[in-house]
């Protein structure tokens, strides 16, 4: 059976009026197509098989219908926290929501350009928190999200076990956290919960893209954008400190939620290690990191996770700072 492809041609072949449209970037997964219709902006998601990195990467197009699922299921358990779906095609691995209100910020970007807004980070967090405690205690986070495949090809396999294959002798720290991650099931995992996915609002803020939704372990989740604010820590070593409050803020945002996973912060420290050198040698690595000491100090500070095993997040601010 041949699928249709994403585009102004086929929206209007089911019943959308297309004033408008354009092609976003979409990632290394999807195609993305926003749209504006005589009523609202909307935007389409079509997920590839195969993956635009340069390693190969194959990942089931049905992860879509997971991602839909999850913006449905957040739509009444937090509500406001994510998109509107509008619109599904299952067979043809498609689905619309609504688009990201003004007034916002892209968080990569705006720490890119240099915002250390300690406030947003805590949000942040705190938002993170609240889908975990939520979540925990709903029956559908089991029911519907329960398969573990999507986790494996879209971050076990390409992050952890092929960053395993470039430092053979991190290998079985490595397999014993995959196994201990994989065994350690509480609550709903966004899954790329990163800077990248999350508008800012003043007083708000809205999740992106839930393709790799899982009823998994909440660290993996605190552990994924803590990465992302460390890479900025080192990024930026003449504003050292300020972004070191800002992925402190996070964390502190995160963790004054009341019903977390008691074993969250040791889990998240554990995974912080594996995560760090993914970005790096893994086949998903970071855009922004170019630089050969910016890699070299990032694969440090995973060894050192690694071998140290500290105790405590506070312990890693220490050793940052």
């Amino acid at each position: 059976m041949s699928i249709v492809t994403l585009n102004a041609e086929y929206l209007e072949s089911r019943g959308f009026d297309v004033r408008h449209a354009e092609e976003l970037s979409g990632g290394v997964s999807n195609v993305v197509l926003m749209v504006e219709t005589g009523a609202e902006c909307l935007v389409f998601k079509q997920s590839l098989a195969k993956l635009r990195v340069a390693e190969e990467w194959l990942f089931d197009q049905k992860r879509i219908i997971n991602e839909r699922r999850c913006m449905e299921m957040l739509g009444n358990l937090l509500p406001g926290s994510a998109p509107r779906v509008r619109f599904a095609d299952d067979e043809n691995f498609i689905f619309g929501m609504t688009c990201a209100p003004p007034g916002g910020q892209l968080w990569k970007t705006a720490l890119l350009d240099g915002s250390t807004d300690t406030t947003a980070a805590a949000r942040v967090g705190g938002m993170l928190a609240e889908m975990h405690a939520r979540a925990a205690t709903d029956p559908r986070t089991q029911a519907w999200f329960g398969d573990q495949e999507v986790f494996i090809q879209g971050r076990i396999d390409p992050y952890h076990r092929f960053t395993a294959q470039a430092h053979p002798d991190l290998a079985p720290l490595i397999e014993v956290e995959v196994a201990r991650m994989l065994a350690h099931r509480t609550t709903l995992v966004h899954g790329d919960y990163s800077p990248k996915n999350l508008f800012v609002y003043p007083d708000s803020v809205l999740m992106l893209d839930f393709e790799v939704a899982h009823f998994g372990d909440p660290a993996f989740d605190v552990a994924f954008c803590l990465t992302h604010l460390l890479l900025k820590v080192i990024h930026f070593p003449s504003r050292r400190a300020e972004y070191l409050r800002v992925a402190q803020a996070y964390w502190q945002g995160y963790s004054r939620v009341p019903g977390l996973d008691p074993d969250v912060e040791q889990n998240t420290i554990r995974e912080l290690a594996c995560l760090l050198l993914a970005r790096i040698d893994g086949k998903s690595k970071e855009d922004y990191i170019t630089m050969e000491h910016e890699k070299q100090q990032a694969r440090d500070l995973a060894r050192w996770l690694f071998v140290s095993r500290p105790a405590s997040l506070e312990t890693v601010w220490e050793e940052l700072a």
